[in-house]
């Protein structure tokens, strides 16, 4: 990850939220003030990543790029033991102080990921964080090492935003994302080492129609409305076509979310 980008991410990190929505603003969206996208997004992204990883209650779970440990927190429900790491030591010292943390969650910075070795993690998985990676080989490298350090590591779950062609996109001064193709991702995941099982076309974002009242209006709606986001996302989920039909959601105006299911063979 280059300077700027990590930059960006430990100035985030730094953010002093007000409550547990307005702390989204750190990882998601960092306009939405009254927190009902971000609250929907965070609803959007549980749900498929539960989807797909299909968590038991024997397993021990890694999130690579955990940020504010939402995610990670999240899992940890269940799960056997839920541990999170990023590169920002910032978001893991957040996590560990956190008084909402779980019994079963634990978090590491990238300097302390030589005690992943002798632990049983089979699954693991990462949210939106590829994307702010440019370079394919550091992708590449980073996967592998994972795979190689994990050695009871059984099947992964990326979950990323592509475009029907590749397309970086600068966000002012402060960080670049490279929506990629799904072709693309599929070839680096081959590349690193990794079998695809399939993908999952998550379409709601963007395309679901209250989700498009709630990009549009959102800091005009109430921030009560934030607490009801779970309910508002699955009625959004009901109204979009099956995965096969939301293939054709997928263009260059706006990044599409897909749920990568990949396998470890030993």
């Amino acid at each position: 990850m280059n300077n700027r980008v990590k930059d960006y991410w430990q100035h985030q990190a730094m953010i002093q939220e007000n409550d547990a929505i307005d702390a989204l603003r750190k990882v998601l969206d960092p306009a939405d003030v009254k927190g009902v996208k971000n609250s929907y997004i965070d609803a959007y992204l549980k749900f498929y990543l539960r989807e797909t990883l299909c968590p038991e209650k024997n397993d021990t779970l890694l999130e690579i790029g955990c940020g504010i440990g939402r995610l990670t927190e999240y899992m940890a429900q269940f799960v056997h033991a839920s541990y999170g790491t990023d590169i920002v030591d910032g978001f893991i010292d957040s996590c560990r102080a956190s008084t909402q943390k779980a019994e079963n969650s634990f978090y590491l910075k990238s300097g302390e990921l030589d005690k992943l070795k002798p632990m049983l993690i089979n699954k693991a998985y990462i949210v939106w964080v590829l994307m702010y990676l440019l370079d394919r080989i550091e992708i590449i490298d980073t996967l592998t090492r994972f795979r190689e350090t994990l050695p009871y590591l059984k099947s992964m779950v990326v979950l990323e935003q592509v475009k029907k062609q590749s397309q970086i996109e600068s966000r002012g001064d402060a960080v670049s994302c490279y929506y990629r193709t799904i072709d693309e991702y599929v070839e680096i995941f081959r590349d690193s080492g990794f079998i695809i099982k399939g993908y999952v076309v998550m379409g709601e974002r963007y395309h679901a129609p209250l989700y498009k009242i709630i990009h549009v209006l959102g800091n005009f709606l109430p921030k009560l409305l934030a607490k009801k986001s779970g309910d508002i996302f699955q009625f959004d989920r009901k109204m979009m076509p099956d995965n096969k039909a939301k293939a054709g959601l997928i263009n260059n105006r706006t990044p599409t979310d897909i749920a990568f299911c990949l396998e470890v063979t030993r």
